[in-house]
């Protein structure tokens, strides 16, 4: 395929940066002309395009701050990130100096970009859903239903009040999101989210996975792996990851003490320790049997630590697709989830985990009738060969040229770069 494509997202590092590197990679490696520009470079990777200023970066930093701290402007107990999309910025002027002949958006938090600078993009855009923010107001994540009725005065939600800053972003998304785009959902859950909303229901929605590279995410010995971190062999070991504490509710950690706790007191002749890493203080875990790993920045402990462990717990009670559940099936660890997740995805046998049903657990004892039959007798191998033939770089960058080629073949695009506005 010849057709050189932008990816647009606000950072190359945090979950959504991870993401796009790992597709921006995958279609590298099949002889695509691919970059992501960001307003944030953190990594050394030559195929991520920063051209900020000293000045560009001061107005990041302020309109950052602006978009942080919304809470000003109205009150609400979604702790989720808000995004209004409002203030200008220089990636259109970015975009036409690189001259792709194709774009995909992805995370564009922080204002990266403003929703009228968008409207004025008239080449082919894919639209890549790493969250719920281009379905909803201003919010990244909701358990209400506006996103599928429209944000009305009279359905907002008692948990907030002031001035209805989610209707206010919701109607300029309504007047300003652009025609010529079409939408990839990363899971069944996000697809039928996006099909039912009202903004996007009439859109093209397509469904394509985020990959990994299972030439890296590959089981190692658990022995091995035990004894390079120094972790004893009698032991059974949870595992929790999520990036920051203040996602604590969303990531479902409560609901995987529950489960830690529950099994404990069902196999009290046997050991077990909850592992956790991210962004953390451990000064919220109080029992000696919930480690506190940090925060892990090497894959290869990070590979160390998937291989060693027993359990990956994955609770999220709202999750678009799942990557720290996706690195712990292709290193062969097996995971828990809730039903009605991005994740569910991931998993195609019992072999591979167990669904819970709801954050309740009332399914507790199907769990154990699981971890019974299941846990002396899952393949590493197996798990990591499943996840190869879905999730691979080749399959996915495979399913990805095919989008665009059908994208532009039926749409009949002939624009360039140059001819934005």
């Amino acid at each position: 395929m010849n057709k050189k494509i932008l990816h647009l997202n606000f950072s190359d590092d945090g979950g959504a940066g991870i993401a796009v590197k790992r597709i921006n990679d995958c279609l590298i490696k099949s002889n695509v002309n691919s970059k992501i520009l960001v307003a944030e470079k953190n990594t050394s990777d030559k195929n991520v395009i920063y051209n900020q200023s000293n000045l560009d970066n001061f107005f990041w930093k302020n309109k950052k701050k602006i978009s942080r701290n919304l809470k000003f402007f109205f009150k609400t107990k979604n702790k989720n990130t808000h995004t209004i999309s409002f203030f200008n910025s220089n990636i259109l002027s970015q975009i036409k100096k690189y001259n792709p002949d194709f774009l995909n958006i992805h995370w564009i938090g922080n204002e990266f970009i403003s929703l009228k600078q968008i409207k004025k993009i008239n080449i082919p855009i894919f639209w890549t859903l790493h969250d719920m923010w281009l379905y909803c107001g201003a919010e990244h994540y909701t358990f209400s239903n506006r996103f599928i009725e429209g944000y009305l005065k009279n359905n907002r939600p008692h948990t907030e009040s002031g001035f209805d800053l989610n209707r206010w972003v919701w109607n300029r998304k309504k007047k300003n999101l652009p025609n010529n785009f079409e939408v990839i959902a990363t899971s069944d859950w996000q697809f039928n989210n996006a099909k039912k909303s009202n903004l996007l229901r009439d859109k093209k929605i397509h469904k394509l996975f985020l990959p990994i590279d299972t030439n890296f995410w590959k089981p190692i010995d658990k022995k091995k792996s035990r004894e390079s971190l120094s972790w004893q062999d009698n032991i059974f070991y949870f595992l929790f990851g999520f990036s920051n504490y203040s996602k604590k509710y969303i990531k479902g950690l409560d609901i995987a003490i529950d489960i830690f706790k529950k099994t404990q007191k069902k196999y009290p002749e046997n050991k077990f320790i909850l592992n956790v890493f991210g962004d953390v203080d451990k000064k919220y875990f109080q029992d000696e049997e919930i480690n506190f790993l940090g925060k892990i920045e090497d894959e290869n402990k990070l590979k160390l630590i998937y291989s060693a462990s027993n359990l990956l717990i994955n609770t999220s009670r709202q999750e678009s697709f799942g990557q720290i559940a996706l690195e712990s099936l292709s290193t062969g660890l097996p995971i828990v989830i809730l039903d009605n997740t991005g994740t569910k995805d991931l998993i195609k046998s019992l072999e591979m985990g167990f669904i819970f049903k709801d954050s309740s657990l009332e399914n507790i004892n199907d769990f154990f009738v699981w971890f019974d039959n299941n846990q002396l007798n899952l393949n590493p191998e197996k798990i990591h060969k499943i996840i190869s033939e879905n999730f691979s770089y080749e399959k996915i960058s495979r399913d990805y040229i095919n989008l665009i080629e059908d994208f532009v073949k039926n749409n009949k695009f002939k624009y360039k770069g140059n001819n934005q506005s």
